[in-house]
């Protein structure tokens, strides 16, 4: 398993506790990722072939 750092300047960070109070799926940022890196995966080329 890797592990990524994120850091946020304070403004953005600020930004992102708001946006998580209306958007539940900002509250957990690795399974936001997580979803997207898939979603992401599967418009390459290897992404399609796993169907």
């Amino acid at each position: 398993m890797k592990t990524i750092t994120i850091r946020l300047p304070d403004v953005e960070a600020a930004m992102l506790l708001e946006v998580g109070k209306v958007n539940k799926a900002y509250r957990d940022l690795q399974g936001l990722l997580i979803s997207q890196i898939q979603t992401e995966y599967q418009k390459t080329p290897k992404g399609r072939a796993a169907k």
